[in-house]
Formats: structure tokens, sequence, C-alpha cells
């Protein structure tokens, strides 16, 4: 997990995850990488490039209007991050589309694990039939579900501490509007 008093740690990680990003041929440059991936067609690219059966990039298409956007985000939500044990709320998705601070690399940090994962998975050659090697596959194949599970847990629990924060800062807000609104009703006679 992110420490987040460690403003060093999550610049290299943030680093670590551009330049993942970047080994990537995008169709178009970056700029901004939360607006250049509004669309979710870079999103389609990145998957597609390193699982190319997991992606069909004529599925998506550039797009300007919020429909569009939804669409192809939509598409790979179902279509895609299912297959590889990821799912976006519609909360996420309007956060990826609206290009919020912090949104696209928040999934790419989720995703990343997840393709790498897919494709040890798709690498592994069958082993011998034996019942030495059944039993440490079962094992290994074990304690790697569970790590995966604890992993998708924390980044699940990253996910959660940030959405507690914005609502703490919501909360704050309003608070501080009551008691603007308050004062003024006080301020012309109202008394509570």
């Amino acid at each position: 997990m992110i420490n987040k008093d460690n403003p060093s740690q999550i610049e290299d990680e943030l680093h670590e995850l551009y330049t993942w990003v970047d080994s990537v041929p995008l169709s178009r440059s970056k700029t901004k990488i939360g607006k250049d991936f509004a669309d979710g067609v870079l999103m389609a690219e990145v998957v597609h490039h390193f699982l190319p059966k997991q992606v069909e990039l004529q599925n998506y298409s550039e797009a300007t209007s919020y429909q569009s956007k939804l669409s192809n985000w939509n598409t790979l939500n179902t279509k895609v991050f299912q297959n590889l044990g990821l799912q976006l709320t519609q909360n996420d998705i309007e956060q990826l589309i609206s290009a919020q601070n912090g949104a696209i690399e928040r999934v790419l940090k989720i995703l990343k694990p997840k393709i790498l994962n897919y494709q040890d998975i798709e690498t592994v050659e069958p082993q011998k039939s034996s019942a030495t090697n059944i039993s440490i596959n079962n094992n290994q194949s074990t304690i790697q579900d569970l790590e995966q599970k604890i992993a998708d847990q924390q980044d699940i629990i990253a996910i959660l501490e940030l959405k507690i924060n914005k609502l703490q800062q919501l909360v704050k807000l309003k608070d501080n509007k009551i008691q603007a609104f308050s004062s003024k009703l006080q301020d012309l006679g109202f008394r509570f």
C-alpha cells in the first residue's frame, strides 16, 4: 500500500507507472494523461499491447462526446477488465471520463499487476503430470491465489481510502456552507 506521507515513494511509483505506459506504442502522443485516456482508447491499446487476445481495438474509437466515451469504458469494463478480475464502478468510469486528477493513475496501478498476472497464466507451459508436481502446483496456486486476493483487497482499500478522504472534504465543505448560512440567518435576526 502507498504511504501517503511519503511523497518520494508516491513520485517513484508514478514514475514507474508512467514508464510502463510509455513502453506501449500508443496511437497518439500523451500530453496530459488523464485527458488523453478519458475516451478509453489508449487504455484499450495498453491492454491490447500486453494481452492482444483480450482486446479488439476496432471496438474502440476516439471520442469527444460523453456518450461515446462512456460506451468505450463500459465495453472495456465488461469485455476486458472483467476477464482480468477488475470491475470499475460507475463512479470510477465517471472520474475517468471527466479526467479527474489521479483517476487514470489509480486504475492503471490496479490494472498493471492484473495484466502481468494474466500474462504469466497465458505463458505457463503444462507441467509433467506427477503426484509431487500436482501437490506443489496446488500449493503454489493456492498461495498465488491468496496473494492475489490480498493484493486486490489492498487495491480496494486504497481506493476506498481515497473515497473516504474525498467524502471528508465534502463534509467539511458542507459544514462551512452551513456555518456561513447560519451566520447570515443570525445577522438577519433569526434565532436558533
